[in-house]
């Protein structure tokens, strides 16, 4: 969960448990089994141990009221924090394999077989609704209120940046190249240092800011304290943006990491390269992104002439 990375371990714990509660209130409230805590998810099944006809019917219900519950929760704490909660949901039906594990002291029980992979794979589908088109990432740029509001756009977007690891920057972390670029040192999550290297034109826009600002100060500051930008502060400025711009999807700071990621690799960034730059610690993690692709699909690559009539 993006939204745990760089926080206290205490804080990242309290708010994800917020989330896991409701999640498994709902499941429980249609009498399904929670049977794995994934670190920031849950696996659940319906229809065993307890045999129910409408198994499947009440796996629909739940997921519809956890997704309620936990929209609720981030209603309060957009409005408490200035922080964006989401969770994604992935389901299917069949037969699988039900076992038991463990001994007198400790027992899990789990499914396996292609039914659990299949909803494992359908929860990750769900990114596509994240991704939002060229377009638009162009339209919410120039929907900016102000130059600074606009190349922290473009830094977002073009360093695929989170917004806590953008938030952290200072001038010192910014480092002149060849070809009048600019490579930013970056600390992501766990602590771990990536370099990433802006395109000219971002370069030479974040420069232009710089004006008499020491090597401590933060790259985007607050324009009244001249303190760096929270978190909520940045998540203003893209919903502003997104806003002026008619984009009508709800829009954060971390849909311009996914719209970096999945553009770059249609642009013909290869999956190291791209999980290099986002600091993905998988390349599984990277590799989401060469099927979330709301607006294509394999089949448009394919020879024309087949179809002709």
């Amino acid at each position: 969960m993006e939204l745990l990375a760089d926080r206290d371990p205490e804080e990242a714990r309290k708010l994800l448990d917020s989330v896991i509660e409701r999640m498994m209130e709902a499941v429980h409230h249609y009498e399904g089994t929670v049977n794995e805590v994934r670190g920031d998810g849950i696996m659940a099944l319906f229809g065993a141990p307890l045999a129910h006809e409408d198994h499947a019917v009440r796996a629909c219900f739940a997921a519809l009221r956890m997704q309620e519950a936990v929209k609720r929760y981030a209603d309060e704490m957009r409005r408490s924090e200035g922080l964006l909660v989401q969770i994604r949901v992935g389901l299917n039906s069949g037969e699988v394999v039900v076992r038991s594990i463990g001994s007198d002291l400790r027992m899990d029980y789990s499914a396996v077989g292609r039914t659990t992979h299949l909803a494992a794979r359908m929860e990750s589908f769900t990114l596509a609704k994240r991704i939002i088109p060229e377009v638009e990432v162009h339209l919410l740029i120039r929907g900016a209120r102000t130059k600074r509001d606009r190349v922290l756009l473009e830094v977002l977007y073009a360093g695929g940046l989170r917004v806590s690891e953008l938030a952290g920057l200072t001038w010192s972390d910014v480092l002149p190249r060849d070809k009048g670029q600019v490579q930013l040192s970056v600390v992501g999550k766990g602590g771990v240092a990536r370099q990433v290297l802006l395109p000219e034109a971002v370069s030479r826009a974040l420069l232009s800011l710089r004006g008499d600002a020491g090597a401590n100060d933060p790259l985007f500051a607050s324009r009244k304290t001249g303190a760096r930008l929270t978190e909520r502060a940045v998540l203003g400025i893209v919903k502003r943006a997104a806003a002026k711009a008619g984009i009508e999807a709800p829009v954060s700071p971390h849909w311009l990491l996914h719209a970096h990621a999945s553009h770059a690799i249609d642009r013909g960034a290869t999956l190291p390269e791209v999980q290099s730059t986002l600091g993905h610690g998988n390349i599984a993690t990277t590799s989401g992104y060469l099927h979330a692709r709301p607006e294509s699909s394999s089949g448009l690559k394919l020879d024309p002439g087949v179809f002709l009539r």
